[in-house]
């Protein structure tokens, strides 16, 4: 099988760059939540799956402590001190704030947990569409996760750089995510979707139906998890554990609040935070009514709890905005699409339509001309598998294969798993090529 050409690209950009050939290269998907909207922070099942477009990293080790990056699709350059990376985000200006915070983020991370890491030189991009909402920022950690990994020996397990990544997010950059961004990229499969426990970590391989495909469309509205609301909504899933503990001591998470509890108890909750509660818990029952559906093979019902999960988000968790909606609405209504939801965080990014293959680009005409009659512009949209999960393609000589470039290297396969101002010391513009980080 010949080489993926974005592999190809970083690498030949790191040794453009560095002067030397990367002794790693890396591979991390995106990912689409087809359920599972905004529960995986109360540890609850949720139902991603990851795409073709990824994150691809290319390193080498440095005989010092310094971390020297090169984000191609940004076009800058950055060294990090291993021995004083920067405060985490929330202890800084905005404007100190910027693309090396993930990779020092994991960094950090790292070192907090007693991991012994080195220096690395790092170039990374890819074609996955960044703020959009298909977990870009996971995509990187997880990448970064695997260099260190490799170049250092580390022992760590899926479940273990799932923590890492949320860590870094959560402590780090300030997102109070939860684990599942970074286990479906860890987890994919090409042709499955992922049920993940955001408890356990365990996750279980359903298979879709061969002939399905993702539509990804560009709401055109960019956002920030830290400047959105995002964490705003934690706050209030938080409160309202409180105002419910009194009468259900001991819950700490609406993972374990049982729905008869719930109807029982709601009175007790302000309006807003009702609506709140009732989204996740309908939420955690359409994502075990998904993977019912995807046992059975029947896209239909899962395309109807996509569509009841995007109302809910809209309508209960307020997270969406007229332009998701729009996307949403003509997708779910067009001939060939059983339904479609936004990705991520809300307040901008993308949607995900669930299509048949064939009827893709009638899909995607017809969306982009109701965007087009309501907003004036046609959204980038871009076509996409389900894909495989994180994987190594070249590793260190003496791992099993030499720097020169060694077979797709699947996460579990390594673990002998089935596979299934910034203190940064400089940043500076380069002179390497953009590689496209939205398509379509």
């Amino acid at each position: 099988m010949s080489e993926d050409p974005r592999a190809v690209r970083v690498r030949d950009a790191f040794a453009e760059h560095f002067g030397r050939p990367p002794e790693i290269v890396a591979r991390a998907p995106g990912r689409v939540v087809l359920l599972g909207a905004h529960v995986d922070h109360q540890e609850a099942r949720v139902l991603p799956a990851a795409i073709d477009k990824a994150v691809f990293l290319a390193a080498a080790r440095r005989p010092d402590r310094r971390l020297h990056l090169a984000a191609l699709d940004l076009g800058w350059d950055a060294q990090l001190d291993l021995g004083a990376l920067p405060p985490p985000v929330g202890r800084r200006h905005p404007a100190a704030s910027g693309f090396a915070d993930y990779p020092a983020g994991v960094a950090a991370a790292l070192l907090e947990e007693g991991f012994e890491i080195g220096g690395l030189d790092v170039a990374f991009g890819g074609d996955l569409p960044q703020g959009a909402g298909v977990s870009s920022s996971a995509a990187v950690e997880v990448a970064f996760l695997l260099a260190f990994r490799a170049a250092f020996g580390l022992e760590l397990p899926p479940a273990i750089m799932a923590r890492l990544a949320r860590r870094a997010e959560n402590d780090y950059l300030g997102v109070m995510s939860g684990p599942m961004d970074q286990l479906a990229s860890l987890h994919g499969r090409a042709g499955h979707a992922i049920l993940i426990d955001c408890r356990s970590m365990e996750a279980e391989l359903l298979p879709l139906p061969p002939s399905l495909r993702i539509l990804v469309f560009d709401s055109g509205v960019r956002r920030r998890l830290v400047a959105s609301a995002f964490n705003d909504r934690r706050a209030e899933i938080r409160q309202a554990v409180e105002i419910l503990r009194a009468e259900l001591p001991g819950l700490e998470l609406l993972r374990d609040l049982a729905p008869p509890d719930f109807e029982r108890l709601r009175h007790l909750l302000p309006r807003t935070l009702e609506r709140r509660v009732r989204h996740a818990v309908e939420e955690m029952a359409r994502v075990a009514a998904g993977a019912a559906a995807l046992r059975q093979g029947d896209p239909i019902e899962l395309g109807r709890l996509m569509n009841a999960s995007q109302a809910s988000s809209r309508d209960l968790y307020e997270v969406s905005l007229p332009e998701l909606d729009l996307l949403c609405a003509a997708a779910a209504g067009a001939p060939g699409c059983y339904g479609a939801r936004l990705m991520g965080g809300g307040f901008g990014g993308v949607v995900a339509a669930l299509t048949e293959a064939e009827a893709c680009d009638r899909v995607a005409a017809e969306v982009a001309d109701a965007f087009e009659r309501a907003f004036g512009q046609r959204p980038p949209f871009f076509e996409s598998g389900i894909a495989a999960g994180a994987e190594l393609l070249v590793r260190p000589a003496g791992q099993g294969g030499d720097a020169g470039g060694t077979p797709a290297h699947p996460v579990l396969d390594s673990q002998g798993e089935d596979a299934g101002g910034t203190p940064a010391l400089s940043a500076s513009r380069l002179g390497a090529g953009k590689i496209p980080a939205f398509s379509g």
